[in-house]
Formats: C-alpha cells, sequence, structure tokens
C-alpha cells in the first residue's frame, strides 16, 4: 500500500525535489542571516527574494511537473535515486563553506551517486 502510493505520487515527489533543488541556488538561510548570490541580504532584501523566488518557482511548478513525469517514464527509479543523491552532495558542498567536493566522504557519495545511475540503467536494460 506505501509503495503504491509512492509510486502513483512518484511525478510530485520528484517536482518537489527538484523545486527544493533549484531553491537552495537561489537563496539559503543561515543562523546569521539570508544569503542570495553569494551575499548577506537586508531583511527587506531577503523578504523580496523569497516572495520572488516563491512566485517563480510556483509559475514554473507546472512546467517540472511534466518534466518529472517525462523522468520517471524513461530513468530507472533506482538511476533517479542515484541523481537526487548526487545532487543533494553537490548541492550541499556548495552551501556549506567548510565542507569539500574531493574530501574522501564526498567522493564516496558521489561514486554511490554514480554507480546507482549507471546500475539503474544496467539492470534496467535486463528486464525492457
Amino acid at each position: 500500500m506505501l509503495f503504491e502510493f509512492f509510486r502513483d505520487q512518484s511525478s510530485l515527489i520528484l517536482t518537489g525535489i527538484i523545486i527544493t533543488f533549484v531553491s537552495g541556488f537561489i537563496y539559503t538561510t543561515t543562523t546569521t542571516g539570508f544569503k542570495s548570490g553569494g551575499r548577506y541580504r537586508t531583511k527587506q532584501g531577503a523578504i523580496a527574494i523569497y516572495v520572488s523566488a516563491t512566485i517563480f518557482l510556483g509559475l514554473l511548478t507546472p512546467l517540472i511537473n511534466d518534466l518529472s513525469k517525462i523522468i520517471i517514464e524513461v530513468m530507472p527509479v533506482l538511476s533517479i535515486i542515484g541523481a537526487i543523491i548526487f545532487g543533494t552532495n553537490f548541492l550541499l558542498n556548495q552551501k556549506i563553506p567548510t565542507w569539500r567536493h574531493t574530501s574522501p566522504k564526498t567522493l564516496l557519495i558521489y561514486s554511490f551517486g554514480i554507480f546507482l545511475v549507471i546500475f539503474g540503467f544496467v539492470l534496467n536494460s535486463y528486464f525492457v
């Protein structure tokens, strides 16, 4: 029953993941403030950026949902999960200054994501 729910809602889930990923490039909230474009912003600037990003991403949501449906039809689930792991690792390493893209743990996570992407396609080719 839970698997069926996730399968039926998979395009919405992937849409949410993509929206979250894109918003991570637009702005970041920290304990000391709001950053966008690599700079800290004033409260007024933060509100303007947040509202603009919300409207922009809200308008893009139907397009991203259609893209998510296409991705789900074309890519195997394991490959999608691998791409999400890879992308999340990249985004977090970009956003957290003390985290490096070349640390052993980070490279292991990148490798695992790439492995899942490739393994998903290989596994899928045997069953199609």
